[in-house]
């Protein structure tokens, strides 16, 4: 029996919508610290989402937590992951952030999400040099570390085998297809959920979460 796609939730900013991912069945949400993005949060805000589920949700319900950072300073980076729970962080292939030289700053290997703006077809030998377990394949647009609902040609990545979470542009009414067409490990959206920017809205996360776990690889 084939494993359903993972489903990623970002850009969560309020308590009701941690709690609508978390009863949906959401295996990841992502809470995203970047000064440029319309959903940045702060660590004390971050810290009242996290105890959404610390306090009421039992461990083996828990969605993996994710840390994005765009173009923050490596101080800010710094004092988030050492005074937060997190389960992985996430980070930009063209940011000032990209670990180097085994930076402990960033754990593990198997900790790390890289997300990789794709703006031509890729292969796993062109992704190698990635120090990432799991990455994150989305659209490029320049300035912007993601979540601006824009997509690329879903026939770019047809190719890639490692694990990684299909992103960009997704939307409720299209995911079924991607998770058909490319047979991801994960999807990811942000904007695609959302009824203005940074504005989650209830059905469309609903929607998205069914829609995408439902769907079955041809």
């Amino acid at each position: 029996m084939t494993e359903k796609v993972k489903v990623k939730i970002c850009g969560i900013r309020d308590s009701d919508t941690m709690k609508l991912c978390v009863d949906e069945g959401a295996d990841f949400i992502g809470l995203n610290f970047s000064p440029l993005s319309v959903r940045n949060i702060s660590p004390s805000h971050a810290a009242s989402l996290l105890s959404v589920l610390e306090n009421g949700v039992p461990k083996f319900l828990r969605p993996k937590v994710v840390f994005l950072f765009y173009r923050n300073s490596l101080s800010f980076v710094e004092s988030v992951l050492g005074s937060l729970p997190y389960d992985y962080l996430q980070y930009v292939s063209d940011d000032n952030l990209v670990p180097g030289n085994a930076s402990p700053l960033y754990g593990q290997r198997n900790s790390r999400i890289l997300s990789y703006r794709v703006q031509k077809p890729v292969s796993d030998e062109a992704l190698s040099s990635l120090d990432s377990d799991l990455l994150i394949l989305d659209s490029y647009v320049t300035g912007a570390g993601g979540g601006t609902g824009e997509s690329f040609p879903w026939e770019y990545v047809r190719g890639v085998k490692r694990p990684f979470f299909l992103a960009g542009g997704l939307k409720p009414e299209t995911v079924a297809r991607a998770v058909r067409e490319i047979s991801p490990f994960g999807v990811d959206v942000a904007s695609g959920v959302e009824s203005s920017p940074g504005i989650k809205d209830r059905n469309s996360i609903v929607s998205f979460i069914r829609n995408a776990k439902q769907a079955h690889v041809d």
